[in-house]
């Protein structure tokens, strides 16, 4: 439960952060490359299982002419540790989507909202069984300039369709973005 707050706190940190960062002159279009990282908590049935773990994030955005649409490929890896009583162990996630990705606000701000959604493929191995399975994913956040470079903070909703049911979680990651 610590975990969540202190996830609260470091969201509502960022977005209080963004009219401070505001002040850099820095356009958020472009070809862009990233990592970053954050939480990932279990949803629904996952969340009966396992408690919140960590994630690890790969970016590539590339604009679609001259609309506010960009097409954007990440790559994540994840864990959580399953709860006790469940013996000891963890689930390790590991994958990848194609999204589109809607950034709201005038292309020249130098701090843009986005959403975005997309489909992918996921493995996910737990207890001893690993699945690979389709994925889609939908979420939002603000991508902001700092310095030369662009930051990022977001949260999406993802589901693996597993046999039986879907695993859904929420990845919270905060990272940076290079590139034009």
């Amino acid at each position: 439960m610590k975990r969540i707050h202190f996830s609260s706190l470091a969201v509502v940190l960022g977005l209080c952060a963004a009219p401070v960062l505001q002040a850099q002159s820095q356009p958020t279009e472009g070809i862009r490359f990233g990592v970053g990282g954050g939480l990932t908590m279990p949803l629904g049935n996952y969340g009966d299982f396992d408690k919140a773990g960590w994630n690890l994030v790969g970016v590539l955005q590339l604009p679609i002419s001259q609309s506010p649409i960009h097409l954007r490929f990440d790559a994540m890896y994840g864990q959580t540790s399953h709860k006790s009583g469940l013996g000891s162990g963890s689930t390790t996630l590991t994958g990848a989507t194609a999204d589109l990705l809607y950034h709201l606000g005038d292309r020249a701000a130098k701090v843009r909202p986005y959403v975005l959604g997309g489909l992918g493929f996921y493995n996910v191995d737990a207890f001893g069984s690993s699945n690979s399975k389709l994925a889609f994913g939908l979420g939002g956040g603000i991508l902001f300039g700092v310095g030369t470079m662009h930051a990022f903070l977001e949260g999406r909703y993802m589901s693996v369709q597993t046999s039986g049911s879907s695993l859904n979680f929420l990845p919270i990651s905060v990272g940076v973005m290079f590139g034009q």
